[in-house]
Order: C-alpha cells, then structure tokens, then sequence
C-alpha cells in the first residue's frame, strides 16, 4: 500500500571517474575507479494531492523531459530505472507524487552522468516508500538500466557510484576496497565532445576482429597496469600511478578510442607538470585525468583552464 505519510524527499548520487583499466574491465580484467563528489545528480519527490492524475510526474529539465509515468516509454532510461525499484522493493501502488530530477555531471562525458542519475533516482524512490536496499541491489537496479543504454557494460560506474569509495573493480572476481596512504590529487579536464559509449564499445569490438592476437596482448597488458596501480594507489605513490596511467593511454591510443583531443589534453597536462594523464571513460571524447601533486595541482589546472577544458579537481584522502 501507498504510504500516505510520506514526505518530500530527496537522494543525491556522485560521478565517477576511471583511473585505469577502462576497456579491459569489459573482458574482465581490474579497474581502478573512485567516485567525483564535486559534480552529482539529484532525484527530489514531493507528494501531491490526487487530482487528474493520481500517479508519479516526472520532471527532469536536463533533458526536456516533463511527462507522467504512464505516458514514458518503458525503454526511457528514467521510465525504466524507475519501473526497476517498483519492482525490486514489490510496489504496485500509484505514487501521487512529483518526482524532479536534476544533474551537473556533463553527459556523455566519461563520467557516468547515466549511472548518477538512475542511482539517485532509485534511491530517492526507496527512501521516499520507506524502503532499505543494500547498496548492491541498488548497484544491480541501475545496472539493468546501464544495460538498457550502453549494451554489455562493465558494471563499474554502478558499482563506485552506489558506494561512493575508491574501488578495484573486476567482472570476475570480489570488489576491494582502495584506500590510499597518503592523499592522492587528480585533475579532470573536458575535451567538450561528447561521444557515445556504445558506439565507442561497438568500434573496441571491431578492433579484436580485425587484429585478434594484438587485441588481446593490450587488454592483458591494461589488466596488469591495473594491478599494479591498485598496490600504488594505496602507497599513495603519485609518482609511479601517473607513470602506470601514461602507459595505460598508450595501449587506449593503440587500441583507437583516443583522439587528437584527448591526446593534446594528455600532454598538455603532463607538459605543466603531472606525473602522468591518460583518457578516463570510454574515449573517443570525454575528459582526461592528470595525476598530480599538490604543488603541481593549479599549475595543471591553469595550463588547462587556459584551453577551455573546464578542468575539476578531486583529493582521494587516506
């Protein structure tokens, strides 16, 4: 049954950003990730008194999107990750309630903006009927919606989104838990073109058709950068994660899902002075991420100010 006490509630969920391993994660091999609390979606219900329509409205301005429930197709994205909680927390009832969606993680951008929002969007729905889900079954709500988008994704921007700590993510084996022992400082720079991630997995696909043995030899090679960052990373050595990072972009340079863009931004910022930058996502557009100190923080920021890149700054703490 419908509770009619419920109140205005709200759920916020972060962005995410890859610092190595993206592409390989798909055929299982580790990914470094870590979640970007600077930027994040927001999913807002307040009740209404029943009147025409006695069922949830969804507002979501980002995307022009202002229509109820019903009228959504079920493949929307919203309409489906929506649908997905009802079902996982056995809710039939009609919501009468006003459900506003807002974001400011750049779409398309190797972010996970899709992630956040269905994230956010879950769990304001279960909060708001009095529901507890783990932050795994929200994980497995989302993912079905991440399949929905993107194909056959990894599972990791639904996973480090839903936790909200630094992870090593793998398809084939337990999650662990990063934790660095001295701060870590990255920035995050936009090339401003926004790609597909789909379309962007589909081309990946059609490079191990073309050249199989090479393919593979990449992936295994990402796979144990990864490895190694992961014992990095919790080191807090800054130094050898931006040589593993740089190395990484290599392989996604040689692997085709980096661009001229991407590749200026790379060494833009390592140029001014980090210890390593490679693309963060699916590549063919989206943003970069620089390994950086400290001292060299605004250094880099500036150099990529000054291209329009809109860089972000991000401190992952012990």
């Amino acid at each position: 049954m419908f509770n009619k006490n419920c109140i205005t509630t709200s759920a916020t969920a972060p962005a995410k950003y890859i610092i190595i391993g993206e592409h390989a994660v798909i055929y299982g091999k580790p990914a470094i990730a870590a979640p970007l609390n600077s930027i994040s979606s927001i999913a807002t219900i307040t009740p209404t008194e029943s009147n025409n329509y006695d069922g949830l409205y969804i507002d979501a301005p980002d995307i022009n999107l202002s229509n109820t429930l019903d009228s959504i197709p079920k493949t929307n994205p919203i309409a489906h990750v929506i649908r997905q909680t009802l079902t996982a927390i056995n809710h039939r009832d009609p919501i009468p309630a006003n459900l506003n969606i807002t974001s400011t993680i750049p779409i398309a951008s190797g972010l996970g903006s899709s992630a956040s929002v269905s994230t956010a969007i879950s769990r304001c729905i279960i909060n708001y009927l009095g529901h507890t889900l783990t932050n795994d079954q929200i994980s497995n709500i989302v993912y079905k919606t991440e399949s929905l988008q993107h194909g056959n994704p990894s599972g990791i921007d639904n996973t480090v989104i839903a936790r909200g700590v630094p992870i090593l993510y793998s398809k084939s084996g337990p999650i662990q838990y990063l934790r660095p022992n001295k701060p870590l400082y990255y920035v995050l720079a936009d090339t401003l073109q926004p790609r597909s991630t789909l379309d962007t997995i589909n081309t990946f696909k059609k490079q191990s058709n073309i050249h199989p043995t090479l393919f593979k030899e990449y992936i295994r090679a990402i796979g144990t950068l990864a490895k190694d960052a992961s014992v990095a990373f919790q080191a807090g050595d800054n130094i050898s994660l931006g040589d593993l990072m740089t190395k990484n972009h290599v392989l996604l340079q040689r692997l085709g899902v980096s661009t001229q863009k991407l590749d200026n931004l790379v060494d833009i910022a390592t140029a001014s002075g980090a210890n390593g930058a490679k693309l963060s996502g699916a590549g063919h557009g989206g943003h970069i991420i620089a390994q950086v100190s400290k001292r060299t923080m605004p250094i880099v920021v500036k150099a990529l100010k000054d291209l329009g890149a809109n860089p972000l700054t991000t401190v992952i703490a012990p």
